[in-house]
This record gives C-alpha cells, structure tokens and sequence, in this order.
C-alpha cells in the first residue's frame, strides 16, 4: 500500500486501495442503469457543469465527462489522495480535458473561490452523506455552487438495516448491525436520507422526484452478487475495528454457503433515488 493509500484509509471507512478500488467498480456497473437514468430524469447534459461529489476513484466522473463533452466541465471531488491519482490518469488517457479535480474532505467548509459559486447547472451525489460526520458543509456547497434551476440528483440510504437474507439470515443481521455501529463509530449516518429533506428544503431546493431503488432477488442475480461482493470484502475492516470475531465469520460464511446451495431471497439496503432543483 502506498503512502497516499495508507493515509486516506485513516479517514476513508471503506478504505481507498487497490481491492475496495475494484469493488467499486463492479458495484457502480451494477447501478450504473439507475445511475444514468437518475441524469435524464434531472436533464444533465450536453455542454452543462456539473459537479460529482464524493467521486471516490471517478467512475461516475469519466461518464458524466462523456456526457458534457468538450464544451462541458465537471468538477469532481473527493478526500482520498489515491483515488483523484487514478481519475487523473484516466482522464489524461481519454483526454478528457474538462474534467477538473479538486481534493476535498466533504464534511468540511470549502471557500466560494474554488467553486465557481452560482454557475453549476447540476450535481451527483451517491453514497458521500451516510458517510459524513457533518452535513452542514456539504449541503451549504451545494446552495453556493448550483445556479438557480440547478439541479441536485441524491442516491442514498434510508434504513440500512434492512439489508437482509432469507431464509437463514441470522448471522448476516448480526453483520449489518455491526457494520451500522462501526459507520457510527465513525460519525456516520445509514440512514441519512431520512434527513436530507428537511435539510434542503431549508435551504432552498425543491423535492422534484423520488423513487425507492431497493432491491429483492434470488442469488445469482446483480444485486444480490452486489452485496455478496460486499460481504467478502468488509468482514476484514470490522475485524481490524474489533468488532467481528474469526467465530462470528466463520458462522457467517457457513450461512452463506447454504444460501448458495438453496433458494434464497436477497434484499439490499433500503435506498432513496431524489433529484431537487435550486430554487
């Protein structure tokens, strides 16, 4: 791991290396149907601004890039240092010229200056809130940055513990409630999207759509392999928390390999599509 990675998995609760990096890839093909669906819905596109919050190692980034073209600009930010190096060296290889890259801890203020303030005409943000110990900074952002009309698309979660397997799902409800404490632990939030209106409206934006993206599906099919490839990833950061035993894993990998053998039934995390315009 290098000094950049190490350093942004202090603050990054997933981690930023190599693996998580693959991960969130194979996760963001899976939504990406939702994700592109959720821009048409908000109208993103051609020679628009747009700004992609939490970009993480910039996949949203290179497709919203795509999408403005070259008369377009996206701004992507995000804190982890490994991250932003790997979408600069994706835009440098397709030549996307109107990307702009800025490293930023989203749960702290950021200056007007470094925004353009008032001349984005949208922003995407999937999966930075439930992670924030503060939302203020982010949600003053984003009134500073979008000009009126402008457009805010939000995937994000409402009750995280509702992620759950069937039949034989005790082991992976212990798991969820232990992933729930340990995002706490970090000053998250699982269920931020059961804020975020309120913490708009007040600031100005309007609620223009809303859809539930929860999933239910037997296990060979996205989503469920979606949080299968989760829970072969996560055990080892609860682990290095203290707050998963080798007894309790191998309990849950027991219950998943008959979950592999039978009919079951995967439900994913209860997750809120909204898209808001500034006022």
């Amino acid at each position: 791991m290098n000094r950049a990675a190490a350093r942004d998995n202090r603050s990054y609760v997933l981690g930023s290396h190599a693996e998580e990096r693959a991960r969130l890839n194979r996760q963001h093909c899976i939504w990406q149907e939702a994700m592109l669906s959720a821009w048409q819905r908000a109208g993103f596109g051609p020679g628009q601004r747009l700004i992609d919050l939490g970009c993480g190692p910039g996949f949203a980034s290179l497709e919203l890039a795509e999408l403005v073209g070259p008369s377009g600009g996206v701004l992507a930010i995000d804190s982890a240092a490994a991250y932003l190096d790997h979408l600069q060296e994706q835009c440098r290889q397709r030549r996307l010229e109107q990307v702009r890259i800025l490293q930023h801890d989203l749960a702290e203020p950021l200056a007007s200056a470094a925004l353009d303030a008032g001349s984005w005409d949208g922003a995407w943000c999937r999966w930075l809130a439930m992670f924030l110990p503060r939302l203020d900074p982010l949600l003053d952002l984003l009134k500073q940055a979008l000009r009126p009309g402008g457009r805010l698309v939000l995937h994000e979660y409402v009750r995280w513990d509702s992620f759950a397997l069937h039949p034989r799902g005790e082991q992976l409800a212990r798991f969820v409630q232990r992933c729930i404490l340990h995002w706490r632990d970090h000053g998250g939030d699982p269920d931020v999207a059961a804020r975020l209106p309120a913490l708009l409206e007040a600031r100005g934006f309007r609620l223009l759509h809303s859809d539930s993206l929860m999933a239910c599906s037997p296990g060979d099919q996205p989503k469920a392999l979606w949080l299968q490839d989760f829970l072969a990833s996560y055990p080892a950061q609860l682990s290095a928390a203290g707050l998963w035993s080798a007894t309790e894993q191998t309990a849950l990998e027991a219950e998943l390999s008959w979950a592999r053998r039978h009919t079951s039934l995967w439900i994913t995390p209860a997750l809120v599509e909204m898209v808001w315009e500034r006022r």
